[in-house]
């Protein structure tokens, strides 16, 4: 039987760079591609957006499920990382495509893209297995604050090298031929360079998983008889969280672009501009956190139900402030041609009288809540699950830990953009406070079970 002795650094912190290549990619292509869909065909909207959103989703759920499979046969994982990013490579290259691709197929087109790119993302499964094999039990909030931080720090530098991006206009700069590197599409061709140096490191510094002991991966080998049954409540309760948490994030992550541009009469690169500037901030605000949990033992004495308790109650406060309230009295500008800003009263009948949200509280109270809260959340309940389970060979269990963000993804964008558009965003608000309310009378109610799982004292045998 071998132990873990000592926690494998190296390896969390090239986790934490492969994180930061994954979430790079799907930060700048969910803040171009909804202005980019109507540059290309002007008549898409906020629902077939939505599906562009879902078939990503859609992806990552088969890809995480996939990769759990593979990694499960021989508990390698090397291989399924390298496919993930190979997908997204293709994905990318595809991407550089969309302006020569017919006006009436650059809706399916995109589509494809993106759930090329989500059957790559399906990888992250498969790295927080990783950490789980390579790090010690008290060393495991530590692990999962690299890996989770450079997940952060990717969705902060995806708007933010956007916002540098936008200076090469529509036209940009020709690349080869007819082919340009503008403002839409430059994510991809930087993306192309990330996912290559991914590959790269894989295959020279990343040390494998060994189910035989070999590796210098450190990874426990206890028998599963050592360890009791997981809490099944408890392991559900974590994973509705994520579910609620990225929900309420997918939903108003989906809906910014439009909402900004109809809420506060903005034009198409200005509700771009603001909404790379806001993400920006929440992730440096989001990144400082995690950079202190790193660097800190502020991680390990996380009070994990408490913070999550206080973390969904901020985001309901949010909920609250930023909903539609009948007794404000300044409604939305309203108007007939809703791509230069306003609201569209030819397609959405709602707009008329419909209360204007504050600025102030929107993008402020986003950042409080995606910036300040979600590091925690994201710490404390991903280091909890990971201790609802025996440590060897989390694969299976991890895959079902990302299909709950996952299915978040995929409903998300679809729900709340029908909701939206048929009834307005109050009720696609009244669901988001629903589903919050409900998930913290979870955490105060069963607190007492949300604990690491403990093995099974070892028989003591006395020689005489």
């Amino acid at each position: 039987m071998r132990i873990i002795i000592e926690t494998s650094w190296d390896v969390v912190y090239l986790c934490g760079y492969f994180s930061l290549v994954v979430y790079f990619q799907y930060a700048i292509f969910t803040t171009i591609m909804y202005t980019y869909m109507t540059k290309l065909n002007p008549s898409v909207g906020p629902t077939t957006f939505g599906l562009a959103v879902t078939f990503h989703g859609v992806g990552h759920c088969l890809g995480a499920l996939a990769a759990a499979w593979w990694t499960n046969r021989r508990y390698k994982t090397k291989k399924p990382l390298i496919a993930g990013y190979v997908f997204m490579l293709i994905s990318n290259c595809l991407f550089l495509l969309a302006d020569h691709v017919p006006t009436e197929m650059t809706a399916p087109f995109i589509m494809l893209c993106r759930f090329l790119g989500g059957l790559g993302m399906g990888n992250t499964a498969t790295l927080r297995t990783t950490l789980t094999a390579h790090s010690m039990s008290d060393d495991r909030a530590k692990a999962m604050s690299v890996f989770i931080g450079g997940r952060a720090l990717g969705l902060i530098l995806g708007p933010g090298l956007q916002l540098i991006f936008l200076f090469f206009g529509d036209t940009g700069l020709q690349l080869i031929g007819s082919l340009h590197i503008h403002s839409h599409n430059a994510a991809a061709f930087v993306s192309i360079i990330l996912n290559l140096s991914a590959i790269v490191a894989l295959f020279t510094l990343y040390q494998d998983i060994e189910r035989n002991g070999n590796s210098c991966s450190q990874r426990s080998v206890e028998d599963d008889e050592n360890w009791p049954r997981p809490d099944k409540l408890a392991m559900f309760v974590c994973m509705l969280t994520r579910y609620c948490q990225n929900f309420t994030y997918y939903s108003i992550e989906t809906l910014a672009p439009a909402f900004i541009m109809m809420m506060f009469n903005m034009e198409r690169d200005s509700a771009v501009g603001i909404m790379s500037i806001v993400f920006f901030i929440s992730g440096v605000f989001a990144i400082t956190l995690y950079s202190t949990f790193v660097f800190s033992d502020v991680a390990r004495k996380l009070n994990i139900g408490k913070v999550n308790t206080a973390s969904l109650l901020i985001f309901t406060i949010y909920v609250l402030t930023t909903y539609q309230w009948p007794f404000i009295t300044t409604d939305v500008a309203v108007n007939t041609d809703g791509t230069h800003g306003g609201c569209d009263y030819s397609i959405y009948q709602w707009c008329i009288g419909l209360p204007k949200t504050s600025q102030e509280f929107f993008y402020i109270g986003y950042i409080i809540s995606f910036g300040g809260c979600v590091p925690f959340i994201n710490v404390g309940d991903a280091t909890l699950y990971s201790k609802l389970f025996n440590p060897v060979g989390q694969a299976l269990e991890q895959s079902l830990y990302d299909v709950s963000q996952i299915f978040a993804r995929v409903v998300a964008p679809v729900l709340c953009t029908a909701i939206y558009s048929s009834f307005g965003p109050q009720r696609v608000w009244e669901l988001l406070f629903a589903q919050l309310v409900v998930v913290t009378a979870l955490w105060i109610a069963f607190a007492h079970r949300m604990i690491p799982l403990r093995p099974k004292p070892r028989p003591v045998f006395y020689l005489e």
